[in-house]
């Protein structure tokens, strides 16, 4: 009984503390997450000083502490309270010292000490930075200019350093460090001397540029000093080193510049286009320049195919290595194809085949091959090459053309107008399993998604395309979106599933119910329409082309007036025209206008894009029941690449969302 006043007094004191301490707990459990999400939504609506408040009220015992610690310092800094933030960010560096937003927060605090004009602070971190080699070379802008009043040569060199350095990091200061450095010094090797020449040229900068250039030997830079003095206005001395300097320097010139050389050199000439590059290639000729692959390339695109042969032949016959060669033998094959010489027309395929393995005409080049083989009655390599076509090229329009011939589906380019694109509201899972995160790392940036932070991602500094389109789209920048998800699905040697987020990102859903309704309404394949609006815009309501052609579904005004007539409209300004619904329904009413016409899908979309009297003139000259040689021989090539680009979207649509 002696211990008994100590049991009593366990169950009156100890015990309902620990039920309060649980009680506190299980409290701050179920309130830090909503504090977080608050103050995440308010730092994405610009309201840093009201995140800050929500952030900081996050417990030191919760999980979600140290994040909301970096975020508090974040939100400062946004706020313009650098004093707060570089107080945030050391006690977050300082409980925190390895973590996904170490980095982040270094470089921040080091800013915000240069903000705050505290130099010393500011160089003491920035040197830090750089010496662990943290954040790629963007802090030498900094360093630069904390020490340009006291040490202009070592500023110097800190910008130099600044614009030496590969990193994308904050290069948004190249201009302005290349105009501080110039500022402060004009002793400079040639090479610093070549690179700052470089970016001014690069920034449009050319008298400045010209500066540069000129101060080193002519052997080294003719073709940035013919370039700059062109685009700077002065011709006439552009035109006289061309003409003093293609025979010295023409064979050591980049690629790229000496094409753009001689094109600034032909439109100096005063005769027609043709007749002037016909001039270009006689000086390249009699001079022995480089270059005789371009410009016979150049010629032959503007001749009929029966003239261009003779270019084209002696491009992939003289100059196999060059990259207008792969097209060229394509050409060459493609007229033997039209004169029905199969034998010889295989022969070129396959040399095509086997040399040109990488390059961009490959698919379409084992498609006819395949094609060729029918014609030799060689239907099992025709059937093996089909199949290659499918496992290698399964997303390319003649993989899905090659899938679409071994299922024995004649109908590729017939549409269905009772298809209807589903109109489920999905949010695009992000694409976490494309990123390198340990298993902690991804616990912790799972549970910030669940809370709505997903800029989070962005300071734990990973580069991926997939990743970045899921944030601009996010942020409702389509375009920007589609084109980063399609540039990393085509790097990608195995492409994911149809049914990944890459697909969904570069094949995305908009304006559902409105195309829904314009199919069923006017007898239109959803789809059809939705793969015409990606094609065209890219799903941007305000794009305007270089021909004027304007808002989602690229109308030009004078279809669009013609549409309204037929019509009946009142359609009295074309800044109508990038309302997304106006645009939608004079467009899909062209659709059905050509749809009515032809009353084949395949010959609707090439009118769209070439016009109905080019189609109908095509239909006489082409007369042939092989969708697939219409298409080849479709004479412009934006049409011809247009009606496959449409096409391989909507099927690669279909697979993604049916």
């Amino acid at each position: 009984m002696k211990y008994l006043k100590y049991i009593i007094a366990f169950f009156i004191i100890i015990i309902p503390s620990v039920v309060m301490v649980l009680i506190y707990n299980d409290k701050i459990s179920q309130d830090s997450p909503k504090y977080y999400k608050r103050g995440v939504e308010l730092y994405n609506e610009g309201n840093y000083v009201q995140a800050y408040s929500n952030f900081i009220k996050i417990k030191r015992i919760s999980p979600l502490y140290l994040t909301a610690l970096y975020k508090q310092a974040k939100s400062a800094q946004k706020a313009g309270n650098y004093a707060t933030a570089v107080y945030k960010y050391k006690l977050y560096l300082d409980k925190s010292p390895s973590s996904l937003f170490t980095e982040s927060a270094k470089f921040n605090l080091a800013k915000c000490y240069f903000y705050l004009k505290d130099y010393e602070s500011a160089k003491n971190e920035f040197v830090n930075i750089k010496d662990k080699d943290i954040n790629d070379g963007a802090e030498n802008y900094y360093l630069g200019i904390i020490e340009k009043k006291t040490d202009k040569n070592k500023s110097a060199e800190y910008f130099l350093n600044y614009l030496k350095s590969e990193s994308k990091a904050e290069k948004v200061n190249e201009l302005l460090a290349a105009e501080e450095l110039t500022s402060l010094t004009d002793v400079l090797k040639e090479k610093d001397i070549e690179l700052i020449g470089k970016i001014f040229y690069k920034n449009k900068k050319y008298k400045q540029a010209l500066e540069y250039f000129s101060k080193l030997p002519i052997s080294e830079n003719w073709d940035y000093l013919v370039l700059s003095n062109h685009y700077a206005g002065n011709k006439v001395i552009a035109k006289k080193l061309i003409e003093s300097g293609l025979k010295y320097y023409s064979y050591k010139t980049d690629e790229n510049n000496l094409h753009k050389i001689y094109d600034i050199y032909t439109s100096y000439m005063k005769g027609t286009k043709l007749k002037n590059l016909q001039q270009m290639l006689k000086i390249i000729q009699t001079g022995n320049y480089k270059g005789e692959d371009y410009i016979l390339y150049k010629i032959a695109q503007l001749q009929p195919m029966e003239k261009a042969l003779q270019e084209y032949n002696i491009i992939q016959s003289k100059y196999p290595e060059s990259k207008y060669a792969p097209e060229s033998l394509w050409n060459v094959f493609w007229a033997l194809y039209n004169k029905k010489d199969y034998v010889n027309a295989e022969v070129l395929a396959k040399k095509h085949i086997n040399q040109y393995k990488t390059a961009e005409s490959a698919p379409r080049m084992l498609f006819w091959l395949a094609k060729c083989q029918i014609k030799l009655n060689k239907n099992s390599e025709a059937h093996n090459n089909f199949n290659k076509l499918v496992s290698k090229y399964n997303d390319n329009y003649y993989g899905l053309r090659a899938e679409s011939i071994i299922n024995k589906k004649n109908n590729f380019w017939i549409t269905d107008i009772k298809n209807k694109i589903p109109n489920k509201n999905e949010d695009i899972d992000f694409p976490i399993t494309l990123s390198d995160l340990n298993i902690k790392d991804l616990k912790l940036i799972n549970n910030l998604f669940e809370l709505g932070d997903y800029e989070i991602w962005l300071d734990a500094k990973f580069s991926n395309n997939i990743v970045e389109s899921w944030f601009e789209k996010r942020k409702n920048k389509k375009s920007h979106s589609i084109v980063l998800a399609r540039d990393a699905i085509n790097d990608m040697d195995v492409k994911p599933p149809y049914i990944s987020a890459a697909y969904k990102l570069a094949y995305p859903r908009y304006w559902v119910d409105e195309i829904n309704i314009a199919g069923q309404k006017l007898g239109l394949d959803p789809y059809l329409i939705l793969s015409l609006i990606r094609e065209e815009s890219y799903f941007n309501a305000e794009a305007v082309s270089k021909s004027n052609a304007i808002g989602l579904m690229q109308l030009m005004p004078a279809t669009a007036n013609y549409m309204v007539s037929k019509l009946s409209l009142d359609f009295p300004k074309l800044d109508e025209l990038k309302k997304p619904r106006t645009n939608m329904y004079i467009g899909c009413n062209y659709l059905k206008y050509l749809k009515d016409k032809f009353n084949n899908d395949l010959y609707v979309i090439a009118a769209y894009n070439g016009g109905e009297g080019s189609v109908s003139k095509w239909l006489k000259k082409y007369n042939t029941s092989d969708s697939d040689e219409f298409i080849e021989n479709i004479p412009f090539d934006e049409t011809r690449n247009y009606v496959k680009k449409v096409f391989r979207t909507y099927h690669i649509y279909k697979k993604i969302y049916e």
